[in-house]
């Protein structure tokens, strides 16, 4: 598995104009569903509303063993665009939810992205996002990266470390050519 998480293989999305390289053993999905505490939708909304309209690119996961060694997290980075026009709130929209915080932008590829830290906690979850966000041909594009944690379930054997899943996703992070 560890092999898996160091070898990159490469995602295209040409009719999104974007390139990644993906961990080779991620778990990859079209569609970006939601889970408790995690709206669905193509961009992460921490204010309640719906995300408005949208395409849903890709996820890729990578389910580890917490550094708590308790249950499982999914690492995770999920990558969404708005339709035609989305630009106008895209910086913003939906990212003052109850914990967010505004990080320093971040470049990526030589393109600026406004950075948001949020999370929420409840029972036996746990999420913890960088919320990512810039404005490429007049669309909104949000990234998010995502540790999502659920305590409450043996942790199964053979999962790799989560630091080496969140370092294996912040590698292909830094990958993300928008063209």
């Amino acid at each position: 598995m560890i092999a898996l998480m160091l070898a990159a293989a490469p995602f295209t999305s040409a009719a999104d104009h974007l390139r990644i390289e993906r961990p080779a053993g991620a778990q990859v999905s079209r569609t970006l569903d939601g889970r408790s505490l995690m709206a669905a939708g193509w961009r992460l909304m921490w204010d309640g509303k719906p995300a408005g309209p949208g395409n849903d690119v890709v996820r890729f996961t990578i389910r580890a063993r917490p550094t708590d060694g308790v249950g499982v997290v999914d690492e995770m980075l999920q990558i969404g665009i708005g339709k035609p026009g989305s630009a106008r709130d895209c910086l913003t929209r939906g990212l003052r939810g109850g914990s967010a915080r505004k990080l320093p932008d971040r470049l990526i590829d030589g393109r600026r992205w406004t950075a948001w830290s949020n999370g929420d906690a409840g029972m036996s979850q746990q999420i913890t996002a960088t919320d990512l966000r810039t404005v490429y041909r007049n669309r909104c594009y949000a990234v998010a990266r995502i540790g999502y944690a659920v305590k409450a379930m043996d942790t199964p054997r053979g999962l790799p470390a989560q630091a080496m899943a969140a370092a294996a996703m912040d590698r292909a992070l830094a990958t993300l050519r928008l063209k």
